[in-house]
């Protein structure tokens, strides 16, 4: 049932209670839904870890390592050539990765910057490494291609690779003044929670020295591994994490000409991934059924989560972008070439 009421200015529709009633109704349920929403977003960015009914602190359980700087030499050669090396489809950048790739030349201001295109990438495999060209076509996924990529790039040329969600904090002059081939590793939390064991090596920023024999151990192995079902497996970090562990068995000095040094997480990767907010929250809701590198690990994501990460020991900072994710297919702003993003880019 509904009602005319006439004023001066017409007829207005005046709602029975039943259909008040259901207006409300649905008005409550946007409320509770926005709740959530908002609850999923704070979780999904925070974890929500501080509120976990899991132990401040174990005796039992040994923190973490602090997260310090080494000692750098501030004069002498350079070990790595500065050369600065990221990739994506053509010139133009996602909007979301502009603000991270302009840190790059304005923390290293006297390096080359290199941009590869997947068109240049893959006249290079041809042009230089012909007998692998047959596998890099072949790979089932992009992702495979640009994780093969950059090994063949810093054996033929040498410098840093980063992706395009990696931020630079400060120069890497200092660490390329040490070592001859540095890696980055996952942070704790990650490798633990995720894997069950310490120490996954990442792919998303990596340094080395031209012909170095590590990368080269790589580029050779990579055929051998093409039929892997997972890319983690293939060409990603676990393909990498295998092939250093059998490297390390050389035995080189970490700052060897031919050594391989394996950085502390909080130099490219101080902070977590958030995608795995839930993932990592259920893990630590169920502490008392983990192993002791689970409870250090959760107690550490209890300890840190309302702490922000001073970033003052890190070299960068990866800001974990999945391109499948909304917010990166639905941009309100379009891209942007790289050759307006940084002055003397030299694309390839």
């Amino acid at each position: 049932m509904e009602y005319l009421v006439c004023l001066s200015d017409g007829l207005y529709r005046v709602k029975s209670k039943k259909e008040t009633c259901k207006t409300l109704t649905k008005g409550a349920v946007v409320i509770i839904l926005l709740h959530f929403l908002i609850r999923f977003e704070q979780v999904r960015e925070h974890g929500d870890f501080a509120s976990l009914n899991i132990p401040d602190y174990d005796a039992s359980l040994p923190p973490l390592p602090p997260e310090i700087m080494e000692d750098f030499p501030t004069t002498g050669i350079d070990k790595i050539p500065k050369i600065i090396h990221q990739t994506w489809k053509s010139t133009a950048v996602p909007q979301m990765f502009v603000p991270w790739v302009k840190t790059w030349m304005k923390r290293n201001p006297d390096w080359e910057y290199w941009f590869w295109t997947d068109e240049a990438t893959r006249k290079f495999i041809a042009d230089k490494y012909p007998d692998f060209l047959p596998t890099f076509d072949g790979y089932s996924q992009p992702i495979r291609r640009a994780d093969a990529m950059r090994y063949f790039i810093l054996y033929e040329y040498g410098g840093v690779y980063a992706d395009l969600d990696v931020e630079s904090i400060q120069s890497f002059s200092p660490i390329i003044k040490k070592y001859s081939c540095f890696l980055g590793q996952e942070p704790f939390v990650h490798s633990v929670l995720d894997t069950n064991f310490e120490h996954l090596v990442i792919n998303a920023v990596m340094g080395c020295r031209k012909g170095h024999p590590f990368m080269k151990s790589l580029v050779e192995k990579l055929p051998l591994f093409s039929h892997m079902w997972h890319v983690l497996d293939s060409t990603g970090p676990h393909f990498v994490t295998l092939w250093y562990r059998e490297y390390e068995k050389h035995h080189y000095p970490p700052d060897h000409v031919n050594g391989t040094y394996l950085a502390p997480a909080h130099y490219f990767f101080p902070t977590f991934d958030p995608a795995k907010s839930f993932h990592f929250h259920s893990q630590c809701a169920n502490f008392q059924n983990l192993n002791q590198m689970g409870k250090r690990a959760c107690i550490h994501l209890k300890k840190t989560s309302l702490h922000p990460y001073d970033m003052k020991n890190s070299f960068a900072n990866h800001h974990w972008v999945h391109t499948y994710s909304l917010m990166f297919r639905l941009p309100l702003k379009g891209p942007e070439d790289i050759r307006d993003l940084v002055p003397g880019v030299k694309v390839l």
